[in-house]
Order: C-alpha cells, then sequence, then structure tokens
C-alpha cells in the first residue's frame, strides 16, 4: 500500500511539472496564430521550452545533472529554435539544421552501445523508404540534397533510441513519431495538401518530444554521472 501511494504520489508531481507543456500545446493547437509572425514563433516554441524547463527541475538534478539529462535539455533546446526558424520562410533551411542537430543531442544520450547492426538496417528503413516513395519526387535541386541529408541524424538516432537497454519503449515510441511527424511535415511541405497536417505533424512532434523527456524523470543516477 505504501509503495502504491508512493508511486500515485510520484506521478502526480510529474503531471503537475508537465502541466506548462500540456498548457502551451493546448494554446499551439487552438489559437491558430498567422505564420510567419513573432506571436507565432513564440507559441510554436513553447511546448519544447517547457519540456527543456521540466528536464531542468527534475529532483535529483540538484544532486546529479547528468550526461544523459544534459544531452536530452540540449536536445530540446534545439528543437525550439528549430520550431521558432520553421515560422518564418527564409529561415527554413536553418531550421532543418537545427532540429538536425538536436536529433545529435538525442544520439548523444542514447549512446552507441549496444550497437545491434539489425536495428540499425531497420531504422534506416523506416525512415528512407517512406521518404523516398512520397517525399523524395516532390523536390528538386538543393532542397533535394538537404533533405536527404537531413534523415541521416533521424535514423541515426531512431536506431539509437530502437536500441537504447534501459528505456526502450518511451525511446522506441517517441523516435518513431519523430519519424512519423517528420514524414507528415515533408508531405505537406514539398508535396501536396494533407488533411489534418497541422494536427497530425504537431500531435506527432510533441509527443515524441514528451516520450523524450519523460525519460529523464526515471533515469538511474550513476557515481560517474554526478
Amino acid at each position: 500500500m505504501a509503495l502504491w501511494r508512493a508511486g500515485r504520489s510520484k506521478d502526480h508531481h510529474l503531471l503537475i511539472k508537465l502541466v506548462p507543456f500540456l498548457i502551451s500545446c493546448i494554446a499551439c493547437f487552438t489559437l491558430n496564430l498567422p505564420e510567419p509572425s513573432i506571436s507565432a514563433t513564440i507559441v510554436k516554441g513553447l511546448p519544447s521550452l517547457s519540456l527543456a524547463f521540466f528536464v531542468a527541475i527534475q529532483p535529483h538534478a540538484a544532486e546529479a545533472w547528468t550526461s544523459y539529462a544534459k544531452a536530452i535539455f540540449q536536445g530540446l533546446l534545439l528543437s525550439a529554435v528549430g520550431d521558432a526558424c520553421l515560422v518564418w520562410p527564409q529561415l527554413f533551411f536553418l531550421g532543418r539544421a537545427a532540429f538536425a542537430m538536436c536529433h545529435t543531442s538525442y544520439i548523444l544520450a542514447f549512446g552507441l552501445i549496444p550497437f545491434r547492426p539489425f536495428i540499425f538496417v531497420m531504422a534506416l528503413g523506416f525512415v528512407f523508404v517512406p521518404y523516398a516513395y512520397l517525399v523524395e519526387p516532390c523536390l528538386e535541386g538543393f532542397s533535394r540534397w538537404a533533405e536527404t541529408a537531413s534523415k541521416v541524424p533521424l535514423s541515426i538516432m531512431t536506431w539509437r533510441a530502437l536500441s537504447h537497454p534501459g528505456r526502450r519503449l518511451r525511446t522506441s515510441v517517441g523516435s518513431l513519431l519523430f519519424v512519423a511527424s517528420d514524414l507528415f511535415f515533408g508531405i505537406e511541405t514539398f508535396c501536396s495538401f494533407l488533411p489534418h497536417s497541422r494536427f497530425l505533424i504537431m500531435s506527432t512532434y510533441y509527443t515524441a518530444q514528451g516520450l523524450f523527456a519523460l525519460t529523464v524523470a526515471s533515469q538511474r543516477v550513476s557515481k560517474k554521472d554526478s
């Protein structure tokens, strides 16, 4: 009974800390602000910034600001930069570069052990096959090269997330949602109108970010990270 109450108390505290993220997500979906605009830039980046704040205030943070937490935190900040840049057409490629750096931060968080080459091949398939059939034919010139290059860090991040031994469920689901969001974004941006595109892109994206942030709350602090 005591353990059950402690678990409920912990979940309640986590939910309270996630309130800013949930409110900012609701605002992003309901306000429907015109783009490009300063207000849309702020609102679109708030969910990722709220999750970065959530990661920073975890109870263990005062005792051990671990390398894992740092990398997830940096990834969330970089994704907020990407969110802000993508509101402005002239900053599109800068935004895509910010997301490539975001994925690199997550790769550093998840690590390269265990290697698991079969999962690597699967991750490449998850990312590149839908992209090749649904998005790549719509591209030409520099956009084709840039978008194809952006799939490399996304594929590696997915591979490492699916291979992560300690938090595999959350990282796996989060990475696959990231892939789905990126695919929806590519179809809507480069190919044709996608029904309910805003909801599909942002709901999968914010859920993925939320799952990654939650892994920090459940991490085990080791002496070498303290």
